[in-house]
């Protein structure tokens, strides 16, 4: 029998700061240290950059490369103080909320060691738009925690410390802007899960890094890995045993159904004992993106208090080589009754998840199933570092997460899920294998095992982000690492379709 614990714990809530910006709306205010003005191509100048137009004229004097397009920032030092130049491109029907975000975020990115501390941001906007732009600066302002060092690295000391929104309706943008400042600190808390090192966040610790969800009412309960066989097999070569963490957030009607969202939370991916190569293997304390996604997607949802009932089940290991370790041509005994047959002891992800869906399926009667995690190698040759792997074999389910990607520019891509991959997964003395010894669609043959643990009928998608939980440089909305991929993503999904 599956034992389940109860977290009875009183964590001291942390604060998480969506960002290190401080942001608030407000009135104009004369004599600013740094003022943001809005142009659009021409240039044409919005109402509060007519008002500074000769200082405008010489901004733009010889800056022919400056041609207020999105993302366009040109700040310049006049005799005033500092006159920053926005471009907010043409005036046409495009105006959502992730070209709004975009423009914030190059705001911050261009002026973050400026040695301006605050900037006043006059844009001449809708209240939506200005609360947008401030959340695109607060997720570009992230930046790794200064716990893991003795002192500050000087290459992170960031100036800009506050934006003040120039309004004349400072309730309403900060009204628009809250629920948004919960989502950037969500995103924040994923981020700061995926950049944590491999000996301070382990399955054991894990939990301590998620305080801040119970200060919301989120609750932690722990499942001791008795049965769920897959994910004990995975983290047995390691001196921390695997663990099933299920955070509940009990906000919709009393009994219905929950939405289940399951995150692969592999703290180090050593590989076992197919060890991996050298190369990047700093990297593999990032192969828990996935949990850290369900984590912040929790947060978020419990920061807004939404009317929902949602779970999420963090599937938690280290994949470690040892004398205990699970070996190649091992068979094991899954949740679900299915045996299977290891054949690469680093195609662990799809194990510690194929446990958690099982379980999360029987235990919860979900409405719903989604499972996040940085799976495959082979997704990222095929869509590279832009989109995520979607696969689904529920039409309405996958179209209702392709929107809200698109809404949240977190893309996805729907792949392939057809029984056409089950003779790669045929085992001579097993159920399954874990995948193709020969080269092959890893992505495409890891998507259709875990359908084999999810029962037929239940709506559920797999999204393989292994090549979008990372940047490799400076993004608009996020600086070189960890990007909190999924976060915002589940949020909408269950904002826009799910939510009573």
């Amino acid at each position: 029998m599956v034992s389940v614990c109860l977290i009875a714990w009183s964590p001291t809530p942390t604060k998480i700061d969506a960002a290190v910006l401080s942001v608030r709306f407000a009135p104009f205010t004369k004599s600013p240290e740094a003022l943001a003005v809005g142009l659009r191509p021409g240039p044409l100048l919005q109402p509060r950059a007519l008002a500074a137009e000769p200082l405008v004229s010489r901004a733009l004097a010889g800056r022919h490369s400056f041609k207020a397009e999105e993302e366009d920032v040109l700040p310049v030092l006049t005799a005033e103080g500092w006159l920053v130049l926005v471009g907010l491109d043409a005036d046409d029907e495009d105006e959502g909320a992730c070209r709004w975000r975009r423009i914030g975020g190059a705001l911050f990115g261009e002026l973050a060691d400026s040695g301006i501390v605050r900037l006043d941001v006059a844009l001449d906007l809708p209240v939506q738009a200005l609360a947008e732009i401030a959340f695109g600066m607060s997720l570009r302002s992230w930046r790794a925690p200064s716990l893991y060092r003795s002192k500050p690295d000087p290459d992170e000391v960031w100036t800009l410390a506050e934006a003040v929104f120039v309004t004349e309706d400072p309730a309403s943008a900060q009204s628009c802007f809250d629920r948004l400042a919960g989502l950037a600190a969500a995103t924040a808390l994923a981020r700061d899960l995926v950049v944590a090192p491999g000996n301070r966040l382990t399955p054991a610790s894990f939990i301590t890094f998620l305080a801040p969800l119970v200060a919301l009412g989120v609750s932690i309960t722990e499942v001791k890995p008795d049965e769920l066989g897959l994910l004990e097999a995975v983290g047995q070569g390691s001196a921390i045993p695997a663990r099933l963490l299920v955070l509940s957030w009990q906000g919709g009607q009393k009994g219905a159904p929950p939405m289940l969202f399951v995150g692969k939370g592999i703290t180090f991916d050593s590989g076992g004992l197919d060890i991996k190569d050298e190369e990047d293997m700093d990297e593999m304390k990032g192969d828990m993106a996935g949990a850290a996604a369900v984590a912040g997607a929790l947060y978020a949802i419990a920061a807004r208090r939404a009317a929902a009932n949602v779970v999420g089940l963090l599937a938690l290991a280290e994949n470690m080589p040892s004398g205990r370790a699970m070996r190649p041509g091992d068979v094991v005994r899954s949740f679900s009754g299915l045996s299977v047959e290891i054949l690469d002891t680093d195609a662990e992800g799809r194990l510690a998840l194929a446990d958690a869906l099982a379980y999360g399926a029987k235990i919860y009667q979900p409405a719903l199933m989604v499972d996040l995690a940085t799976l495959t190698g082979a997704v990222e040759v095929t869509l590279g570092r832009h989109l995520a792997g979607l696969f689904s074999a529920d039409d309405d389910l996958a179209e209702k997460l392709l929107a809200a990607g698109e809404d949240e520019d977190e893309g996805l891509w729907r792949l392939p899920l057809t029984d056409h991959y089950d003779e790669a997964l045929k085992s001579a003395i097993a159920d399954l294998r874990n995948c193709q010894w020969e080269e092959g669609p890893d992505a495409l043959h890891a998507a259709r095992f875990l359908q084999h643990f999810v029962p037929a009928g239940l709506p559920w998608a797999h999204l393989d982000i292994a090549g979008v939980s990372l940047l490799e440089e400076d993004g608009p909305l996020a600086k070189e690492g960890p990007t909190g991929f999924g976060v915002r993503l589940l949020d909408r999904l269950v904002a826009r379709y799910l939510e009573r």
